[in-house]
């Protein structure tokens, strides 16, 4: 089935959740997106090509799942393994049609000016080096921890001093000049900010975009979080599959099965502010942590309510913890607020979850995941959801089991 939606606004609110990798710094992505057009403008270069690049800017750092490596990337203006993201990300761009003529920018954007290879496009070669530019005049940035006029010109010292080496001579040059002006750096205060893609967006009109498209999205920020810890790599392909068969066995609309399906590709998004250490605990967690913790689904929900078209999505994705006794997260819904489709998620969640092998534990058979189940019946789970489990107890442990990537 069909979406109309306006992809602008898709990749601006997906990219939420690539700057929440930064807990603390936030935005990153974004920054980089405006400070390329601003000195793409400088430039003279065409809208649309402009347009690509603040595309390309939010996208740039998908490579990235873990806070440790954003910590390196924005607290360092050269790091020896930048290359692993650019690799990563390039890989994960190229499968989905969408985004894939962006892929090469992106393999590029921490090479060198003087080391980019001869035989590269011109046009990937400038933008894989405007944007290269823009992320670590914010690296900088952060460092600096301020922008005070002072602070300003040791940003465009520095960026001087590697023209030529790391950067084109020629953006340097007009970042130097579109850097004089003070709104230029006003406009990366958030709110600003926000402002500055609120216009940008809705210069573009929606469009149709297919079921498998956004799929496509969906499956790349799936890779992107069940990246971010070994505890929960491939777990999202598992309950997206499972939950999707559980939806059609259930009786739901096809309309309703993708949206199920969709919400369970999406519902762990809110997972990349966790902190690293907090998801690779294997040991109970503190207070605080669990605290931390409890909040993804709710962050979740903040980053897709921002598209238009996917409020019963992100409502979903954002239920996955809730239980029957009011007793989940984060909202501690009564059993009646909890839509059917909620109630799928939950056990195609806790299902999967229980079947995976972690590294501090071999993953359960099939029956004896669905003895736990059995446990949680009426008082956390919907009794007619993990009947289908059991009467499909063979099919539904095949499908968590999917481990192929897309």
């Amino acid at each position: 089935m069909g979406y109309v939606l306006n992809l602008r606004e898709v990749t601006y609110a997906l990219s939420e959740a690539l700057d929440f990798v930064g807990i603390d710094d936030t935005m990153h992505g974004k920054r980089v997106g405006y400070m390329s057009a601003e000195v793409a403008k400088k430039l003279g270069w065409s809208k649309d090509r402009i347009d690509r690049l603040i595309l390309m800017g939010m996208l740039h750092d998908c490579g990235v799942s873990s806070t440790d490596v954003h910590h390196h990337l924005v607290s360092e203006l050269d790091w020896d393994n930048s290359q692993v993201h650019c690799v990563r990300g390039a890989f994960l761009l190229r499968k989905v049609p969408l985004y894939e003529d962006y892929a090469e920018v992106i393999l590029y954007h921490h090479t060198h000016w003087n080391q980019l290879p001869q035989t590269l496009n011109p046009q990937t070669k400038e933008e894989a080096n405007l944007i290269y530019l823009t992320d670590r005049v914010d690296a900088l940035r952060v460092q600096l921890g301020s922008t005070t006029l002072q602070e300003k010109g040791k940003v465009r010292e520095t960026i001087q001093k590697y023209a030529g080496e790391m950067f084109s001579p020629e953006f340097v040059e007009a970042f130097n000049e579109v850097s004089l002006v003070d709104s230029f750096w006003y406009y990366l205060d958030p709110e600003s900010l926000e402002g500055y893609y609120d216009d940008w967006i809705i210069q573009s009109d929606s469009s149709d975009v297919a079921f498998q498209e956004l799929k496509n999205i969906a499956m790349m920020f799936a890779e992107i979080v069940d990246a971010k810890s070994p505890f929960t790599a491939k777990h999202t392909y598992g309950v997206a599959i499972l939950a999707r068969y559980l939806a059609g066995l259930y009786g739901l609309s096809q309309k309703e099965q993708e949206t199920v399906e969709l919400s369970a590709f999406f519902h762990d998004l809110g997972k990349l502010r966790v902190a690293d250490a907090i998801l690779h605990k294997a040991g109970p967690l503190d207070d605080e942590e669990r605290a931390q913790m409890n909040r993804h689904g709710f962050d979740s929900n903040v980053i897709l309510r921002k598209i238009k078209g996917f409020q019963e999505i992100a409502k979903i994705a954002s239920m996955h913890h809730e239980t029957l006794d009011a007793q989940g997260y984060p909202y501690h819904l009564m059993a009646d607020k909890i839509p059917i489709e909620a109630r799928i998620l939950a056990v195609a969640d806790i299902f999967q979850a229980l079947v995976q092998d972690r590294p501090y534990r071999v993953g359960l058979h099939a029956q004896e995941a669905l003895e736990i189940l059995n446990t949680m019946r009426n008082l956390k789970l919907d009794d007619a959801v993990v009947e289908l489990v059991q009467q499909n107890l063979n099919t539904c442990y095949t499908r968590a089991m999917y481990a192929e990537k897309f």
